[in-house]
């Protein structure tokens, strides 16, 4: 197949290159074009007031001075140019850190998969947890099965898709196979945490995510905490909640 391979975690990214070098090593023609520095949490977000560089590598590799979004919009427009020639498929990762549940409203990785949807372009988000990131070759492996079987199964797509994937931090023989998920919710982040700068400057860092420990059976959330299996959550394009229409209907005629 015919691959854009992106990320959120920049162009040098251990996990990106490990699945780079695993699709090359099974045919699949692949070009990467990637942010160049770290852009973890940047949602979909595109540079709107700066100028952005697409840089050449190599033939197959690009890095973009922008978001990871920006990085799949320009790999598409300036790399392969034409909406004719555009890749088969559009795949984000191997992102360092799990993108369960709410993490796909912030997730750079999930984003850049969202934008090649919207450019018409099947795409996937695959993500594993760390600390330690010590299977990116399992997850590589698990992601070239499944663009197989995607390759294998044309014809059961009648439309763009967008699937969101956590591999469980394993060695390969030891994940226990795929499970199809809805998006759970976990509790909000927890608190910031507050610093005080040599120069008496207040400052603030991000809290960690809040796992629970239990989660309702069929979302990304339960599978995450047990850490035996593939989860593939399938994602819409546009969030519309249709179930709120007839309340807003109510009260506005």
């Amino acid at each position: 197949m015919r691959i854009l391979l992106t990320n959120d975690d920049g162009y040098r990214a251990p996990g990106i290159n490990i699945l780079f070098e695993h699709l090359i090593a099974f045919g699949h023609d692949v070009i990467m074009v990637a942010p160049e520095l770290n852009s973890s949490g940047a949602g979909q977000s595109i540079a709107v007031y700066n100028p952005i560089q697409i840089t050449k590598v190599n033939d197959r590799i690009y890095f973009v001075s922008s978001t990871p979004a920006d990085s799949v919009r320009l790999g598409l427009q300036v790399v392969y140019g034409d909406p004719g020639n555009y890749p088969d498929l559009v795949i984000a990762g191997i992102n360092m850190g799990e993108n369960v549940g709410e993490d796909v409203l912030y997730s750079g990785t999930v984003g850049s998969a969202r934008e090649g949807a919207i450019h018409k372009i099947s795409s996937i988000a695959v993500s594993t947890p760390g600390p330690e990131f010590n299977n990116l070759e399992s997850a590589a492996k698990v992601i070239v099965d499944l663009v197989k079987r995607i390759e294998n199964h044309k014809k059961s797509f009648d439309k763009p898709f967008i699937w969101n994937i956590n591999v469980p931090n394993l060695k390969y023989s030891d994940i226990d196979g795929y499970e199809v998920t809805s998006l759970g919710l976990r509790p909000p982040h927890k608190q910031f945490d507050r610093q005080v700068t040599p120069r008496n400057n207040v400052i603030f860092w991000q809290g960690e995510a809040s796992n629970p420990d239990t989660a309702p059976i069929g979302t990304d959330i339960d599978v995450f905490l047990k850490q035996r299996k593939v989860s593939i959550t399938p994602l819409l394009i546009l969030p519309t909640d249709f179930d709120q229409m007839a309340t807003i209907t109510g009260i506005t005629v």
